[in-house]
């Protein structure tokens, strides 16, 4: 496993949200996200270091060396985890070590990894970039319906969108029907990088979306505290 960082953290978004946690973050992705604020800016992955450029990391060898012992909850996280070989072998040797593992993943490809939890943000329209070659990269690849569906049969998991505007709860809805998703299992959290991006009128347009439909409201307690800091 490629992996960029590991780090020491407190889960901030979804269903475990500030739960004390160990993020080991693997490096490459199959999509190349971009969404447009309002102010017309076009940020890229929040992470593009392991996406639009991903770096070349080192691979993941000792497992346990800097985990702090009061720590038993570790997120596999990405860049898009599910693209690492051995990612099964590695999840079960966290289990079977008795850690609570959560993998995060975009959804577009399924991996066999029984116990974990599964934690998966399906990428919209409005994450589609506009360049070209990127937006036929990102279309091609962004196919996550079937994998999806196996995630929800073999797996606890949530679904967590990523929510730029007030269009984006059309498509939300109607991934939400085909699946046949719970709605209890499903999350919305604001885009953004900053706090400014994070708390304006998209927070509020998501509250009253979660009270609408009975969703979850997840914040992103890193961005809160430390800004887009890497390593946080």
């Amino acid at each position: 496993m490629r992996v960029v960082e590991q780090f020491a953290t407190v889960q901030g978004e979804g269903k475990y949200v500030g739960v004390p946690t160990y993020f080991i973050r693997t490096t490459g992705c199959n999509l190349r996200c971009e969404w447009t604020n309002s102010d017309e800016t076009k940020p890229k992955c929040e992470t593009p270091y392991t996406s639009w450029t991903p770096e070349k990391g080192k691979e993941l060898s000792v497992r346990y060396a800097d985990i702090p012992k009061n720590i038993k909850h570790i997120v596999i996280t990405g860049g898009e985890p599910t693209l690492q070989s051995d990612l099964e072998s590695i999840t079960k040797g966290f289990i079977e070590d008795s850690y609570a593992v959560t993998i995060e993943t975009n959804g577009t490809k399924y991996v066999n990894v029984p116990g974990a939890f599964i934690s998966i943000s399906p990428k919209l329209k409005s994450s589609y970039p506009t360049e070209q070659l990127f937006g036929e990269i990102h279309s091609r690849n962004n196919k996550f319906l079937k994998s999806i569906k196996q995630y929800m049969e073999n797996n606890d998991y949530q679904i967590k969108f990523v929510f730029n505007s007030k269009e984006d709860i059309t498509e939300i809805l109607r991934i939400k029907d085909k699946l046949k998703i719970p709605k209890e299992k499903i999350y919305l959290m604001p885009h953004g990088i900053t706090k400014e991006q994070l708390y304006g009128t998209k927070a509020k347009d998501i509250f009253d979306l979660c009270i609408k439909y009975g969703f979850n409201y997840t914040p992103r307690l890193h961005i809160d505290i430390f800004g887009n800091k890497r390593g946080r």
